[in-house]
């Protein structure tokens, strides 16, 4: 979490604390010794109590305290310490770029390397070489980006819709990268072949298949957002 959210956290933990009954006052003193005592993180510690303290204050006002609300220290305490950790998400543009790049190179290598094994012999191949599957793949890994940048991260919770940019931008900005996308792709593709080397499809495949379960650990590793993720729908 970043600092400057943690420490908003933790001055409003301390404005609900100054308006609880002396009761309750006295379980939530026990229940961060407890916490201390567990070795939980500050943050941790500060997430737990922000999710406990907005109700105690509201309830406390119908005569319920905090032990009706959330049980025993101890039993609270277990809640808090047996709860999954939440894995963190990057949205770093590199590693982003980098998921996007090795999912279209992934793909297009599988489907260009697919259709080169059923062309017959002596016919023209269909696949694409080497030099203009990586240009496309880069490219296209910048233009994934910047959708999530001008459209996709407004969908995530907890998203500031006031920074998004306006609808006509977003679309002049989008549709130039795409054209220039399209442009360096094909443009790519009519490299004399010693500058773009055509694999043989089964080695396209194989090399596709390694990008795409390279992609699937780094993603798991790192916790990397899909450019293209929106908020799941309720």
């Amino acid at each position: 979490m970043e600092l400057e959210k943690l420490q908003a956290l933790s001055l409003e933990n301390d404005q609900f604390e100054e308006k609880l009954t002396k009761r309750n006052e006295q379980y939530i003193f026990d229940l961060k010794k407890a916490l201390r005592a567990a070795n939980l993180s500050d943050e941790q510690m500060t997430v737990a109590l922000n999710e406990m303290l907005p109700t105690l204050v509201e309830e406390q006002k119908t005569g319920k305290t905090a032990r009706q609300l959330f049980g025993t220290v101890s039993e609270r305490l277990d809640v808090i310490v047996d709860r999954p950790v939440e894995k963190k998400k990057s949205s770093t543009a590199s590693l982003m770029w980098l998921d996007n790049f090795l999912l279209l190179f992934g793909l297009l290598g599988i489907v260009s390397g697919i259709m080169g094994l059923f062309v017959p012999r002596g016919t023209q191949a269909v696949t694409y070489g080497l030099t203009a599957l990586i240009i496309a793949s880069a490219v296209g890994g910048l233009v994934f980006y910047m959708m999530y940048l001008f459209v996709y991260q407004y969908e995530q919770p907890g998203a500031d819709k006031s920074k998004k940019p306006k609808t006509w931008k977003t679309i002049v900005m989008l549709g130039s990268v795409t054209l220039v996308w399209f442009l360096v792709f094909n443009g790519a593709a009519l490299l004399p072949q010693s500058l773009n080397p055509i694999l043989d499809p089964m080695v396209l495949v194989v090399l596709s298949a390694l990008a795409l379960a390279a992609r699937y650990y780094l993603k798991k590793r790192f916790g990397i957002i899909s450019s293209l993720a929106t908020a799941p729908r309720k």
